[in-house]
């Protein structure tokens, strides 16, 4: 792939495409851990380098016969065709190899030398097991980046439709767009949003499909966080905490009003609140916020578990129904079938 000098609107692209990303590898982390803590030690390292190369693919861009295109700003484009090629696991201008590494098949090493040229190889020669842990990154990458794209797409379709609604559209975006549309006279503002809200129900249908044909294996799943596990809340109580417990130690005296809260916090009479009894509680209670705070962080909250992206799914369905009101985008749309499988 060519390196290219990005234009701002190229460079923002590739950056709401890596922001989704970033948060789908996160969920996934937090759904691992529950299982494995061990991944604790080696997946901000291992993710990090894997996004990395995922950023430089889509900063780069691809070559469609005489005309090359920027990566990220093709992927949020309406241009499916090229978009399929580009999550295609047959086209040439596919991406799955610089996303998924191929396993080593020859295990042959010359001159008595360890060979390290990819990813896997450079962590199976740190630690055989990682070779296998880079292989899960590499397709958690696969397996969402379609859908981090939509997502992207769709949130900028979003506010394209609510800056049209406001602004209106200039001379040159009516230009812009009658091309694109393909019509004879200038299309309105009302014609260009109409076709946006299109573009966005498709781009909405084709994240519904990819849910209508999901495996179980794919979905990431979180759990219903209960409002006692809310990390803000818990990082807020924990601050007080922390600060009474600290002008307590530093000789803070306990006046009528500290001692009966205290005491109904022990459960005790007031009188028999003492500094030792209430720093000995504020302690104790720090430090079982901090292992509910860690709970929370990670994602293992005890409610329902959910398939996050099916809940995508839904608030995608629900901003789409704002936006669009009572406009008329049933006509069709030619959806694709979902390129990743």
């Amino acid at each position: 792939m060519a390196a290219v000098n990005q234009t701002p609107l190229q460079k923002r692209a590739v950056e709401a495409i890596m922001a989704k990303m970033q948060s789908y590898l996160d969920m996934r982390f937090q759904q691992i851990r529950r299982i494995n803590s061990k991944v604790d030690a080696i997946w901000d390292d291992l993710t990090w380098q894997q996004l990395s190369q995922l950023r430089t693919s889509l900063s780069g861009d691809k070559g469609f016969g005489p005309q090359r295109f920027h990566v990220g700003e093709l992927f949020l484009s309406d241009d499916q065709r090229r978009i399929r090629e580009l999550l295609s696991v047959k086209s040439q201008n596919s991406l799955l190899g610089e996303i998924v590494e191929e396993k080593e098949k020859d295990t042959h090493r010359t001159g008595g030398g360890l060979e390290v040229h990819d990813m896997r190889t450079l962590f199976h020669a740190i630690d055989p097991g990682l070779d296998k842990m880079i292989g899960l990154v590499q397709t958690f990458i696969w397996w969402d980046l379609e859908d981090a794209v939509d997502l992207a797409r769709f949130e900028k379709k979003v506010g394209i439709v609510r800056a049209f609604e406001e602004n209106g559209i200039t001379d040159e975006m009516a230009d812009y767009y009658r091309e694109l549309i393909g019509v004879d006279k200038k299309p309105s503002a009302e014609e260009v949003i109409l076709h946006e809200c299109r573009m966005l129900a498709r781009t909405l249908e084709l994240f519904r499909l990819r849910r209508n044909s999901e495996h179980g294996y794919q979905m990431i799943v979180k759990r219903e966080m209960q409002a006692a596990e809310n990390p803000d809340v818990i990082i807020e109580a924990t601050a007080n905490q922390m600060g009474m417990l600290r002008a307590l130690r530093g000789g803070k005296e306990l006046d009528s009003v500290l001692k009966e809260q205290f005491a109904k916090a022990l459960g005790c009479e007031p009188s028999a609140v003492t500094t030792e009894r209430a720093t000995s509680f504020l302690d104790s209670t720090v430090q079982a916020n901090k292992k509910r705070l860690r709970t929370g962080l990670m994602g293992s909250g005890s409610g329902q578990p959910y398939n996050v992206k099916r809940a995508q799914l839904e608030e995608m369905e629900k901003r789409f129904e704002e936006t669009v009101r009572d406009r008329r985008v049933e006509e069709s749309l030619n959806i694709p079938t979902p390129a990743i499988t």
